[in-house]
C-alpha cells in the first residue's frame, strides 16, 4: 500500500462536501482516486456539482439540504468561498453534527476564530493549488500532488483531529504543513492575494472605464498582457471573499508595493539611466532566483 492509499484509507468512513466545485470535487477525485471507499455526500446551493459527481460514481449522495449531507458524516468539509464558510462555521447544525469540521479557504485568522466561538471540533486547512476555471467540471484527482496544504487546528481540535485533516491532504497527494492562522494569512497575502489585486488593478489601469487608447493595445497584447491579467480573469465570489477576510495584510502589503513603484517611478522620470533600470531589473532577477 502506498502513502496515499495508506492515507485514504485512515480517512472516516462518512465524509460530507458543503461546496462541490473545483477544489471540492478535485478533493473527493483524488481520494478516490488512492483508493476511498468511504460514504461521501455532497450539496451546494445549486445542485449541478454533487449531482455530476453523483453521476460519475464519486458521490454516493447529492444532498438536496445542507442538513441531510451532514446527517451522519464523520467529517465535513466545507468547501464554498471565503465568506461561505465564514457564515457555515456559525451555522448551529455543524456543531450539533457532532462531526470534525475542517474547510479549504484561502484564508484562516477569521474562520479559525469564527470557528473556535462555535466551539466546533475545528481543523482549518487552505490547499495551495486553483486554477481559474471553477466548478466541478474543472476538477481533477491531480490537482494538489506535490503542493502543500497548510493545517491550522482549531482551539477545540485534538491531535486525531488535525491528524485526520494531515490524512485528508496526504491521500490527495498534497504535503501537509502545519502553522498559525495569523502567519498563513500574512503570507499568503504577499504570494497570492496580492497578485490578484495588481492583476485586477493593472486590468483596471489599461483597459477599465477611460483607460486610454485600450482598443489598439487589445489588437497588440500577447503573452505578456495573458500573464498578468490572468487573476483577473477568476471567480469573483472567491476574490471577494479572500480580500475581505484578509484585507489588512493585503492592505499592508500594497503598501509595500505602492513604495516601490513611486521608485520605479522616480527613475523612469529621471531621465532614466539604463545601467539603473538593469541593476534594478537584476536584482529582481536574482531575488527569485535565490528562492
Amino acid at each position: 500500500m502506498n502513502d496515499r492509499a495508506a492515507a485514504a484509507a485512515s480517512l472516516p468512513d462518512r465524509i460530507a462536501f458543503l461546496g462541490f466545485g473545483l477544489i471540492g470535487g478535485s478533493i473527493a477525485l483524488a481520494i478516490r482516486e488512492a483508493g476511498y471507499r468511504g460514504w461521501i455526500s455532497a450539496w451546494t446551493p445549486g445542485g449541478r456539482g454533487p449531482l455530476e459527481g453523483r453521476e460519475r460514481g464519486i458521490v454516493d449522495d447529492h444532498a438536496v439540504a445542507a442538513e441531510d449531507a451532514i446527517q451522519a458524516a464523520a467529517l465535513v468539509i466545507l468547501a464554498g468561498p471565503p465568506l461561505a464558510t465564514l457564515a457555515a462555521v456559525a451555522d448551529p447544525r455543524l456543531p450539533g453534527s457532532g462531526a470534525l469540521i475542517t474547510d479549504v479557504a484561502s484564508t484562516k485568522a477569521r474562520i479559525v476564530e469564527a470557528a473556535n466561538a462555535s466551539s466546533l471540533r475545528f481543523v482549518g486547512g487552505h490547499p495551495m493549488a486553483g486554477r481559474e476555471t471553477t466548478g466541478f467540471g474543472s476538477a481533477t484527482a491531480d490537482l494538489f500532488v506535490d503542493r502543500p496544504w497548510v493545517v491550522v487546528p482549531g482551539a477545540r481540535a485534538s491531535t486525531d483531529d488535525a491528524g485526520t485533516v494531515d490524512a485528508l491532504a496526504a491521500a490527495t497527494g498534497a504535503r501537509p504543513i502545519r502553522l498559525d492562522a495569523v502567519a498563513h494569512d500574512h503570507a499568503v497575502a504577499a504570494i497570492s492575494h496580492l497578485p490578484l489585486v495588481l492583476s485586477a488593478a493593472l486590468v483596471e489601469a489599461v483597459a477599465g472605464k477611460g483607460a486610454r487608447d485600450w482598443p489598439l493595445a487589445r489588437a497588440l497584447a500577447a503573452g505578456g498582457w495573458r500573464d498578468m491579467s490572468r487573476l483577473a480573469r477568476g471567480d469573483v465570489e472567491m476574490g471577494e471573499g479572500i480580500l475581505a477576510t484578509n484585507a489588512a495584510a493585503v492592505a499592508s502589503r500594497l503598501r509595500d508595493v505602492r513604495a516601490v513603484v513611486d521608485r520605479w517611478i522616480v527613475d523612469l522620470d529621471g531621465p532614466p539611466s539604463d545601467e539603473a533600470l538593469r541593476e534594478r531589473l537584476q536584482a529582481a532577477r536574482d531575488a527569485l532566483e535565490r528562492e
